[in-house]
């Protein structure tokens, strides 16, 4: 008997390191669960990502890129160049010679799309180069892209900068101006995430963009009991406060405001312990500031998967006070895990409109200080939350197994289109 034809997609990012990835945080998370799931629906799943080499994990194969030197680079970056599809592409402006080497990566993906023959790329940043494929390539599968939030960035251009490594920020927006033209669909992480890229980016009319919120693979993080869990970390006295966040702690996640809160008021001084996960600098400004205040805390670096799935159920509050936010999915694992949150509005605002319930404080960094941040733990602390509740709200709304079929209808209306 032959067997059905499956239909092919490879994915573009990173993945996590607990899978043979070298990325941390939500992007490289999302990447990979999206592949599972994606995978277990019945497609054939291939992702080029950031490993030291190929491989097959439950599954989906992973590709690797074999290492090049930046002479190499540039001069297979120039070939690509001179084939792309100048009409498609507008003027290159972004894309000039001397930067030649950024197009090795358009490059390999054409050698790769010969060899793999996929039906449908999804690749997971709009400041992706090989986004820009279809200019390359003729017969291009449809390309979708999901946006993490790079228009919510453009409304702070310091935190921009850092981020994406940059100095001039209207070349990186003139790149997506042009990436957004080749690409077939956009994902977006949020309706925020959605209404920001309209605003500040030159959407074509014709593009079709679609807001789904991050889902959670909730099997991952199960709902434990608190006290003994509690117990289990030693950490049994107190309230504990949670902070987890190890990209740009400080400029982008608000670690410095949640400090200060702490450093203004006695009540979170003598009744609660922070729990702090974050990377780099972050670890030694808390340290340093929890040793200067006489703060009761914790500061620790990124944690294994185990130990976060622990202080989420242990933490009475989750907060995150941040300046900008895609939407946070570390909110969304506090919640599975039964633990109510502090964060950034619009995320904040799009959960508890998705759930139907109450799930903490939102609490806007550019028009409040670290007082009122202060007041706003204290009332989540003091608010008798449903933990059995919060978790069930986010299995019914947020898991992979209520989401993925938004991800599957742009993929059969893409394919239906070709």
């Amino acid at each position: 008997m032959k067997k059905s034809y499956k239909t092919k997609i490879l994915y573009i990012g990173s993945i996590p390191p607990e899978v043979g990835g070298q990325t941390c945080g939500g992007v490289a998370t999302y990447t990979w669960e999206l592949a599972t799931q994606t995978h277990r629906n019945g497609y054939d799943v291939y992702i080029l990502a950031n490993t030291a080499s190929s491989f097959i994990r439950d599954g989906i194969k992973i590709i690797s890129l074999p290492p090049r030197n930046k002479l190499l680079k540039a001069f297979y970056g120039v070939r690509s160049l001179l084939t792309a599809n100048k009409n498609k592409m507008g003027f290159l402006n972004f894309l000039s010679f001397k930067r030649a080497h950024r197009l090795y990566s358009v490059y390999s993906l054409k050698k790769i799309i010969d060899r793999v023959k996929p039906d449908l790329i999804h690749i997971h940043s709009l400041t992706d180069t090989r986004a820009l494929i279809s200019a390359f390539l003729e017969n291009c599968p449809p390309v979708v892209v999901t946006d993490h939030g790079i228009g919510v960035y453009f409304m702070h251009t310091n935190v921009a900068r850092k981020i994406f490594g940059i100095r001039n920020m209207s070349e990186l927006k003139e790149k997506v101006n042009e990436t957004v033209k080749t690409v077939n669909f956009i994902i977006t992480v949020s309706d925020f995430a959605k209404q920001q890229l309209k605003e500040q980016f030159n959407l074509p009319s014709s593009l079709k963009i679609k807001a789904v919120l991050n889902p959670l693979d909730v099997n991952k993080l199960p709902l434990l009991n608190k006290k003994d869990t509690k117990e289990e970390l030693g950490l049994v006295g107190k309230k504990m406060v949670f902070f987890s966040g190890v990209h740009e702690p400080i400029k982008k996640k608000g670690l410095d405001i949640l400090l200060q809160a702490f450093g203004v008021d006695s009540y979170l001084r003598k009744n609660c312990k922070l729990l702090v996960v974050t990377r780099g600098k972050g670890i030694s400004f808390a340290q340093s500031f929890l040793k200067d205040k006489n703060i009761d805390g914790l500061i620790l670096g990124p944690q294994p998967w185990e130990k976060l799935v622990k202080y989420y159920n242990a933490a009475d509050v989750f907060v995150m006070p941040s300046r900008i936010e895609g939407i946070g999915l570390v909110y969304e694992e506090s919640l599975a895990g039964g633990t109510p949150i502090v964060g950034f509005p619009d995320s904040l605002e799009e959960l508890e409109d998705l759930l139907g319930i109450y799930i903490g404080e939102k609490f806007d960094a550019s028009k409040e200080d670290e007082k009122a941040l202060a007041k706003k733990i204290m009332k989540v602390l003091n608010t008798d939350f449903d933990r059995k509740l919060l978790r069930k709200k986010m299995v019914e709304n947020l898991s992979w197994d209520a989401k993925f079929g938004e991800f599957d209808s742009v993929y059969k209306e893409l394919l239906a289109d070709t």
